[in-house]
């Protein structure tokens, strides 16, 4: 009798029922059947509300959405603890890679979970005003989205919305050129939050993509010997020769390790925000501001470059 008060009693407080997984699927994304634990062996029905695999033991966990017998999208995750539950909301799969990744995530019994190899927490998780130091996961310099994570355990990955009202500094001080930041480098990233995303007014980047004026023609940017290294430690090579010219850096290293690879995580930049950090849904405005260039060569509508007049 006290065996079954005890089991009872813990499981009235969430003690041995293993974590809890929820899921729903995005607007408009495929929709699965099933769901495939592989640890467990095991198969839980899902539908156009979503799923649900309850019972998971510790350790990492992963899951194959289901269409029919096909496997249509994974989701690694992390550990999670007992009596744990982990919402993922709004997944939709990254035809480039497999993965399910969620919108958003809703945690009760702890503060993180890794999906994919990336570290993910409610919004609220995040602080108003970040000031962090840590590593680059991905970045793109033409939309200025970056995918930064914390070296603090305890955030998530963040989505940085770097602009032209971003304030890009050298380690050792002074304008540094961003668009040249790779995987794994050491950068500090100051801004505020805005809609789950980091709007950066201040990014400290590693001091070989300083900026020195180069008389006359504007920045060019320079390698320093003594600057800052990133990933491993590698920096570029001292050639002890006359310099060439620019020097392109050696790679860098990866990422720490993580529990599944994050190939091309989709880093989006949201629709409300630009790249001077403006709230405000600048459309395809934006975009014909930075891809002027690749336009084609008639001026635009009514303006030449057409077919003339007799």
């Amino acid at each position: 009798m006290r065996g079954l008060v005890l089991a009872v009693a813990l499981a009235g407080c969430g003690g041995g029922s293993g974590a809890t997984v929820e899921g729903t699927f995005a607007p408009g994304a495929p929709v699965s059947d099933g769901v495939w634990v592989v640890e467990s062996q095991r198969s839980e029905k899902a539908d156009s509300a979503g799923f649900r695999v309850q019972d998971l033991s510790s350790g990492p966990v992963q899951m194959r959405l289901l269409r029919g017998s096909d496997t249509v999208g994974v989701l690694n995750l992390g550990s999670l603890p007992d009596g744990a539950r982990a919402t993922l909301r709004e997944l939709r799969v990254d035809p480039s890679t497999g993965l399910a990744f969620p919108r958003s995530v809703q945690l009760n019994g702890t503060d993180v979970v890794t999906v994919n190899g990336l570290r993910m927490a409610p919004e609220e998780r995040v602080p108003d005003r970040v000031d962090a130091t840590g590593s680059v996961l991905g970045w793109n310099p033409e939309s200025g989205a970056l995918l930064f994570r914390p070296a603090d355990a305890s955030l998530p990955d963040l989505r940085v919305v770097v602009g032209i009202a971003t304030e890009v500094q050298g380690a050792t001080g002074g304008p540094a050129d961003a668009a040249r930041l790779q995987r794994g480098d050491s950068v500090r990233v100051e801004g505020t939050k805005d809609n789950g995303y980091v709007v950066a007014t201040r990014l400290v980047i590693p001091s070989r993509l300083a900026l020195n004026a180069d008389g006359g023609n504007g920045l060019t940017a320079v390698n320093e010997g003594d600057g800052e290294k990133s990933g491993s430690g590698d920096d570029e090579p001292s050639s002890g020769g006359s310099g060439g010219g620019e020097r392109e850096p050696r790679a860098a290293a990866a990422v720490p390790v993580r529990a599944a690879p994050v190939a091309r995580a989709p880093v989006r930049l949201p629709g409300n925000i630009d790249r001077r950090g403006n709230d405000e849904r600048r459309g395809n405005d934006e975009r014909r501001g930075r891809g002027h260039d690749k336009e084609p060569k008639g001026r635009g509508r009514g303006h030449g470059g057409g077919k003339g007049k007799g």
